[in-house]
């Protein structure tokens, strides 16, 4: 007679593991072990993209696991991860007073450079990577990833903005993704996880791309002289407390507090962007 299959515990059969096995299933989320902040950072490069955004065609992202704030930075290159790192673990160490108990990256070669490597020994950290094809077990880097060039995917479609913006978008979805309720943390807002007492915006929030006007400070205006300069409003900055705005025409970005808003006209016109290219540009990673 057969045996009853659910009585089975293991069928160990060497031909079936060759020409049956698949991957193993991963659980969508893994819960979180964090009790502190920055005790674990999750990081990942994204790029090349096809189309630079003034030089940049790459960002890379670092998550803190227990509050999931998220710094982005842009990057020209993939070797400057290394004095970006640096330039974040000092920042965490002088205005949080904390330090990076263990990294979690991929296992992209700039991770594991000898520079690289040396630089986290010296500062006790512990790297934690993935294993080779398994991109799952970095899934909070990545699905970070996803939501970040998804929203800047929307901002720059909805404001019909040119693709080699791409830049000022993922920064800009960054700096609003850490300043909405977030699923993982039962809807708490990451930046009031670590900023309990602070204000969740030092400027008010605008509509990406619309148009607005920067007050005119350069020296020398006579009295006819136009006194504002007409932008399209592409952010916000991390450090001031002002908005972050771009002439076409002159081809300079204005940070500024003096800025007033046509938040219901868009700077550009449908005309410009090609949809399909955005698409390319800013493909969605595959997790």
């Amino acid at each position: 007679m057969c045996p009853e299959l659910s009585g089975l515990q293991t069928l160990e059969c060497e031909s079936c593991q060759l020409g049956k096995h698949v991957r193993s299933v991963f659980p969508k989320r893994s819960q979180s072990m964090c009790t502190s902040s920055f005790s674990i950072i999750h990081s990942d490069v994204w790029g090349p993209s096809r189309v630079s955004s003034f030089g940049f065609r790459y960002f890379v992202t670092f998550i803190d696991e227990y509050s999931r704030c998220t710094w982005v930075y842009l990057m020209k290159d993939r070797s400057e991860l290394l004095p970006i790192f640096t330039s974040f673990l000092n920042e965490i160490k002088n205005q949080f007073g904390q330090v990076i108990k263990v990294l979690r990256s991929d296992n992209a070669k700039e991770y594991f450079s000898s520079t690289f490597s040396s630089l986290l020994s010296s500062h006790g950290i512990l790297h934690q990577s993935t294993c080779p094809h398994t991109p799952q077990q970095n899934g909070i880097a990545e699905r970070k990833n996803r939501h970040l060039v998804e929203t800047a995917r929307t901002l720059l479609l909805g404001a019909h903005i040119p693709i080699h913006h791409w830049g000022d978008a993922i920064l800009t979805a960054c700096f609003l993704i850490n300043r909405m309720l977030s699923s993982s943390l039962n809807n708490k807002v990451p930046f009031f996880v670590l900023f309990p007492n602070n204000p969740l915006f030092h400027t008010s929030p605008r509509v990406f791309g619309c148009v607005c006007f920067v007050h005119d400070m350069s020296p020398g205006l006579d009295k006819l002289s136009a006194r504002a300069i007409k932008c399209v409003f592409l952010g916000y900055s991390r450090l001031q407390k002002g908005y972050r705005c771009y002439s076409p025409e002159t081809k300079k970005y204005y940070m500024s507090a003096n800025v007033t808003f046509f938040e219901q006209t868009p700077f550009f016109s449908p005309s410009v962007q090609d949809v399909h290219i955005l698409q390319q540009v800013l493909p969605i990673p595959v997790v």
